[in-house]
């Protein structure tokens, strides 16, 4: 499985498990922690790989606390370090969008500082309601300047065009716009970082019932 074809598949099973909420008017009592739990539940089921929840990346000591969403695992008793890191947000129908968008970040910060081999799957994988990403994306903030600028350099990392999938943030930009963004990797890990964080858009998908979209799921690849 190629790391596009198994981004597709993820994809496409959480759009189709959110579009059957939504097909029962339950779009916005879906969270974050239901949807982690689809997840699991599909790498699980697609026997390729083996999920495992709250995990320690291969490359951050041993000593820190801090964890990633999901580790990718071979199942291959011979199999050594991890296939993916994938780390999910899923909006719910009350967020702040300010404190959202800096989690949003530092998880491709965690993902991309993430040791992967093999499928390198190094994800972040965000979903929610249409009403919820417009919110994230494209509601701008005319009487607050500094969140207009968080919100455009947001968009700039987070492409959501398949046409235009490659996005990026400096370093000065991520200090301005997203401080403490590194806050949840261990320090050691960056070794001096001072380059730019990259996330290039795999797949997309549009949750609907009839003509009406009612979400999105993207997937990006995120790597320093």
């Amino acid at each position: 499985m190629t790391r596009t074809e198994f981004a597709e598949r993820i994809a496409a099973g959480l759009a189709g498990w959110f579009q059957q909420a939504a097909a029962q008017d339950l779009e916005d009592q879906i969270g974050e922690d239901a949807a982690r739990m689809e997840l699991v539940r599909m790498i699980s089921a697609q026997r390729k790989y083996v999920p495992d929840t709250a995990q320690r990346p291969v490359n951050w000591p041993q000593s820190t606390k801090k964890r990633i969403d999901i580790a990718v695992l071979g199942r291959s008793e011979k199999a050594r370090g991890w296939y993916g890191a994938i780390e999910l947000k899923w909006p719910g129908a009350s967020f702040d969008v300010a404190k959202t968008r800096q989690a949003i970040v530092e998880d491709a910060v965690r993902v991309a500082f993430s040791q992967t081999a093999n499928l390198c799957a190094n994800f972040l994988v965000l979903g929610g309601t249409t009403d919820a990403l417009r919110r994230l994306f494209d509601d701008p903030h005319p009487q607050a300047p500094e969140r207009e600028k968080a919100r455009l350099a947001f968009g700039r990392l987070l492409r959501r065009d398949a046409s235009d999938p490659a996005g990026a943030i400096k370093n000065p930009d991520l200090n301005q716009h997203f401080p403490d963004f590194g806050d949840r990797v261990p320090q050691t890990v960056f070794n001096g970082w001072q380059r730019r964080l990259k996330a290039e858009l795999v797949t997309s998908v549009t949750a609907s019932v009839g003509a009406s979209a009612k979400g999105y799921v993207y997937i990006w690849q995120c790597k320093k």
